[in-house]
């Protein structure tokens, strides 16, 4: 692991900050570092949703290696879905993990509890905004609303007070929270009245520590939906025996999604009629793509043993959830992730010792550089 007890690394994973808000962006810090350092316009890990991206990113490599590929999976004992919120799951160690035993010490500042249950073992400080307890109210002040704009405000700057008074801190890792994205897109006002505000903080911190290394990407980006498939119903309404259809995306906080998004994971209760379950969804409208797990698991660098049967991407316009009818309509304004759609995301490595660059095509590669080769 290449590190320096000393020298300052920040990570900034800015939930759903696609490329396109990259680019609509009033954001002249960010892309300073952007021109001034290393930037390429790379790709998020497939499915594109927090749990298997930012895992990804922290372990520097991809789930068929960490072994974490959904924010939600069924559960074998209870046959129902479960939500994955704690680190019994990986199989790799983190950046984190790796830091500790060489004496190094790790900050983790993020807007989703589960991301602290998950990852928070080993850093020497870890703040959420969802469900802050009294110390970290009392230290940090209340956070907002999970669901605001100034709850990303509110994790920047308990990022900046925790170097400030923790010297001994030198990797900070900061999560923020999507909702904005799912709200708005790239060329709204608020949106790039949200992204303005987090380009000042990101000035701020670069100004009081010039000498840090900054590591900026996200875990997917957005787009506009029309249409709601309920895949459960859709099969088992024409006769195929599916014990469930999960929605990895789904998870506790489901205001801005309603557990829905743009990837199914399919279990089977016959496997002998998988080729007729993947040539029927083959042609329903909606589907993008339909996979054997084994075949998908080698395509996306998944975890074979943890897709279910068959992966299901969605087209563009189409999410995959649990509904009252087979298909819904959305809203105007529906915005969500998850499919191979949403991948494009921003690299950007500032004052960061990389080395050589030509193999960064990933989120993940970014800390994999500069920390696990």
């Amino acid at each position: 692991m290449q590190l320096e007890k000393g020298r300052k690394t920040v990570i900034l994973m800015l939930d759903g900050f696609g490329i396109d808000y990259f680019r609509a962006s009033d954001m002249p810090v960010l892309k300073k570092m952007a021109q001034d350092g290393f930037f390429w316009e790379g790709k998020a890990v497939f499915p594109t949703l927090t749990n298997a991206n930012n895992i990804s990113i922290v372990c520097g490599s991809f789930p068929q290696t960490h072994g974490v590929t959904t924010n939600c999976y069924l559960d074998p004992i209870t046959g129902k879905p479960a939500f994955l919120e704690d680190p019994g799951f990986l199989k790799s160690p983190t950046l984190f993990e790796m830091a500790a035993r060489q004496g190094i010490r790790s900050a983790l500042v993020t807007s989703k509890s589960k991301t602290i249950r998950i990852l928070g073992g080993s850093v020497d400080a870890g703040l959420s905004a969802q469900d802050a307890d009294l110390e970290t109210i009392r230290d940090f002040g209340g956070p907002p609303d999970i669901y605001s704009i100034e709850v990303n405000e509110w994790i920047m700057r308990s990022g900046m007070k925790i170097l400030r008074n923790r010297p001994d801190i030198d990797i900070l890792y900061i999560h923020t929270t999507d909702y904005p994205m799912h709200m708005w897109a790239p060329e709204d006002e608020r949106s790039l009245d949200h992204l303005s505000r987090l380009d000042r903080l990101i000035g701020e911190m670069a100004d009081k520590y010039p000498e840090a290394a900054f590591l900026v990407t996200a875990d997917h980006g957005m787009y506009p939906k029309k249409e709601c498939l309920d895949l459960e119903k859709i099969l088992r309404a024409v006769g195929f025996p599916i014990r469930a259809a999960i929605s990895p995306v789904a998870d506790r906080l489901v205001k801005h999604h309603g557990g829905h998004g743009g990837v199914s994971y399919i279990y089977l209760h016959d496997r002998s009629r998988r080729d007729e379950i993947l040539y029927f969804l083959s042609g329903l409208r909606g589907v993008d793509n339909a996979l054997p797990s084994e075949d998908a698991a080698i395509c996306y660098r998944l975890d074979r043993d943890r897709i279910g049967d068959i992966v299901v991407g969605a087209d563009p316009e189409t999410v995959f959830g649990t509904i009252e009818s087979e298909r819904k309509d959305l809203h105007d304004g529906y915005r969500n992730h998850g499919s191979r759609f949403e991948q494009s995301v921003p690299l950007i490595a500032w004052n960061a010792r990389l080395g050589e660059t030509d193999s960064i095509q990933y989120n993940l590669d970014l800390t994999r550089a500069l920390f696990f080769e």
